[in-house]
């Protein structure tokens, strides 16, 4: 009739659509295909994250979750029952590795355990914001990822296994594969992009209703394997060739002080650059000024592109003399690991060579600033001036400040009377500019101050707005940035201008060198400020407050015949603690409530969380031969309900089987032989023996026979899952726990002897 169409019609397939118990039954296949999926798409994060501990903790994480959802779908046939289930699972986890001490039973959450996840939150939050890629792995940062790629496990599963829509979970891992390019597209690994593509294809053949399961998982499992070396096998920024850290990032921003304390309080030192020179000395190596000093902080003016201003021809220092005696210097800079616009060169550079992008220099200050791309990568040789002018000539100078140069004597309204106290106090004796500037560098050096990376923050004062200034100089106790802040705001006070300048200390000594000259080798320990200060007939002249750090420059140094002396040091206008010699790191008492002591805390649990994430891992590799045989023992009986050979599939299954339950079929036994010895092991029942019996029929017809014997494949499928579970039956509970986790026809099979192929 027109409109119906017969139910076994090829149009309609509906004899090809799977029972729900089919598909129940099946659903296995899929989320295997999802943790594959999950597995290869996580390496997508190693160009942002250091080391690949991460990688175990997000495993562990998918791993459970989609099973708790896998289980779940067993027990009950309702759609949201997997989604709860790997949802509780989730903050089952979470509360034990992040939370475990204030929960219940270790698992369940209290309503402490959720202030400790806000502020495990909060912390890896600001860690992310604070660092850069590849970024360290905080506790913060490790819940945060845990949290996440469980949640995003949930909606695969959701969308994949329970709504059947295999397609739609590449919505979830689209969202791993995007962060990295969000941050950067550099960081994009298209060989990792290539292996998820390849692993959702997986899962879409295992989405359908009669796939090829052999060669999906075949394919699946090719892919597990690479992403297991993946971590370790794909490029990877170690601490010498890092991509990028907490400095190298920041620097891209628009203030380049930010995060300085954080990054030289980092524990563990990046290499940023590596540098030689024509002299062998070491020397300074400058990124940018800082000349706006606003209530909040130092800042550099907006870059200006100049493209005429190409580095094979720079102008002159500005207010540099033909008299003041200059040197020639030639500096050869690797750049490994910095993520800034601001290329590093000595102060005043006079001509840069062997760049590979844009950079183009600033008439104002001489930085070298690319609009469209990173130092990171750059070799290049830079000639420079060591200028050196005499004290004399410094002390000539004298009170002259051009009209271009007033704005670095700009100070915001409201500054703290201590500031141009303390600096009318320290230059009182001084009779000229130049004068001032060593009294003022001496009054930070001459053991009042020490050098700390820890007080300002324990104080409240880590930063260089104006009250940041006026509490360090009351409690006498900084890092670079105060010291440097503090001696160019108090130079402005006296009518000197000054800014501050970023960069890098002349870094360590190496045993190489590179074409016959010593090498230096830059970390995330040298980065470093330092004021300088404009002298007319000089130019911007460098100082160095910051004691313990850098060196003096031989116009600052006491020692050098003509450099004024300040006197000694009188009363200061406010109490001036004893100075003390800062202890060790290593040796500083730890206060419970301060932050080494979370620190201290964050350090132990993330040892709990990888040590635990370490014996997950083994026991998951101990699985793999069970794994293994479930999967293939699936294959095998899936193809025979398919309608493949029994001989290559159902009793290849029972052969393999019998050697993993320790029955005692030779290798050289005929199928009756080997049907015979299964039934006297099993000690089976008439019924059971009758099916054995058709089996072995069947398995005898095919060996002898070119065609396979007719039969319903379900049937047969069903005849052979009957006499396996006879065989387990028949034998301990020891004996088939060892042939389900230890099989041995898998050891057997990688020595070439199994029985039944």
């Amino acid at each position: 009739m027109p409109g119906v169409r017969p139910v076994g019609s090829k149009r309609g397939h509906a004899h090809n659509l799977p029972s729900p118990e089919e598909a129940r039954r099946t659903s296995w296949r899929v989320s295997l295909a999802l943790l594959v999926c999950f597995l290869v798409t996580l390496p997508a994060l190693h160009t942002i994250l250091q080391g690949f501990g991460w990688w175990f903790a997000m495993a562990g994480t998918v791993l459970a979750v989609l099973g708790a959802a896998a289980l779940a779908r067993v027990l009950s046939v309702r759609r949201w029952v997997p989604a709860i289930s790997g949802s509780l699972v989730l903050l089952a986890l979470i509360t034990l590795f992040f939370s475990g001490r204030s929960a219940f039973l270790f698992v369940i959450p209290t309503f402490e355990s959720f202030g400790v996840f806000g502020d495990l939150g909060q912390a890896g939050a600001a860690s992310i914001a604070g660092q850069s890629v590849p970024a360290d792995v905080t506790l913060g940062i490790a819940f945060l990822l845990c949290l996440g790629v469980g949640v995003l496990a949930i909606a695969a599963d959701f969308l994949a296994v329970s709504r059947r829509l295999p397609a739609l979970a590449a919505l979830p891992l689209a969202v791993i594969l995007a962060i990295p390019p969000f941050i950067g597209i550099e960081l994009s690994d298209v060989f990792v992009f290539l292996l998820a593509a390849i692993a959702w294809l997986v899962l879409l053949r295992a989405g359908q209703p009669f796939p090829q399961t052999g060669r999906a998982i075949g394919l699946g499992a090719s892919a597990l394997i690479v992403a297991l070396l993946v971590p370790i096998a794909l490029p990877r920024v170690d601490d010498s060739l890092a991509s990028g850290d907490s400095f190298g990032g920041y620097l891209a921003g628009v203030n380049p002080v930010l995060s300085l304390g954080n990054d030289l309080r980092r524990e563990l030192p990046r290499t940023i650059l590596t540098y030689s020179t024509l002299s062998g000395a070491p020397t300074y190596l400058r990124l940018v000024s800082l000349q706006n000093f606003t209530a909040e902080t130092w800042a550099p003016d907006p870059p200006e592109i100049d493209r005429d201003n190409v580095p094979s021809r720079v102008g002159p220092p500005p207010g540099l003399s033909a008299d003041v005696r200059v040197e020639d210097e030639t500096t050869w800079v690797d750049v490994q690991n910095l993520g800034s616009p601001w290329l590093p060169v000595p102060y005043p550079a006079t001509l840069v060579s062997g760049l590979s992008g844009d950079w183009f220099w600033n008439a104002k200050d001489l930085t070298f600033t690319s609009p469209n791309r990173a130092a990171r990568g750059e070799v290049y040789k830079a000639q420079s001036l060591q200028v050196e002018p005499t004290p004399a000539q410094l002390t000539a100078a004298g009170r002259v400040v051009p009209e271009e140069y007033s704005a670095y004597l700009a100070l915001p309204d409201g500054m703290p009377p201590i500031i141009a106290a303390e600096a009318e106090q320290v230059t009182a004796a001084a009779t000229s500019d130049y004068g001032k500037a060593v009294a003022l560098q001496e009054f930070f050096r001459n053991g009042a101050f020490t050098y700390s990376e820890t007080a300002p923050v324990d104080e409240g004062y880590d930063g260089t707005g104006m009250e940041v200034l006026a509490k360090f100089l009351d409690v006498r106790s900084g890092y670079c940035i105060h010291f440097a802040s503090a001696m160019a705001v108090m130079a402005r006070t006296l009518g000197i201008p000054s800014r501050v300048a970023v960069g890098f200390l002349p870094g360590d000594k190496q045993v190489a060198t590179v074409d016959g000259r010593t090498q230096y080798r830059v970390t995330t320990l040298n980065v470093h400020t330092w004021p300088e200060l404009y002298f007319e007939g000089i130019g911007w002249t460098r100082f160095e407050p910051t004691p313990g750090r850098g060196f003096v420059p031989t116009y600052a140094d006491e020692a050098t015949p003509g450099v004024p002396t300040p006197p000694a040091p009188s009363a200061a206008p406010t109490p001036t603690p004893t100075p003390t010699v800062a202890p060790p790191r290593s040796a500083a008492p730890v206060d419970p409530t301060g932050s080494a002591a979370d620190a201290a805390r964050q350090s132990a649990a993330l040892g709990w969380l990888w040590a635990a994430l370490v014996v997950f891992g083994v026991l998951i590799l101990l699985l793999i031969p069970a794994m293994v045989r479930g999967v293939q023992r699936a294959i095998r009986l899936r193809r025979l309900a398919r309608g493949a050979p029994l001989v290559s599939t159902g009793w290849r299954e029972l052969m393999q089987s019998a050697t993993d339950l320790a029955v005692g079929v030779s290798g050289t036994a005929t199928p009756r032989d080997a049907a015979s010895v299964i039934a006297a092991s099993a000690g089976l029942r008439a019924d059971d023996q009758a099916v054995l019996d058709r089996v072995l029929e069947r398995v005898e017809r095919e060996s002898f026979s070119r065609t396979a014997p007719a039969g319903a494949g379900i049937e047969r499928a069903d005849q052979v899952r009957r006499i396996l579970q006879s065989m387990r039956s028949a034998t301990g509970w020891r004996t088939r726990m060892a042939a389900t986790i230890a099989p041995r026809s898998i050891w057997r099979r990688v020595t070439g002897v199994s029985r039944g192929d």
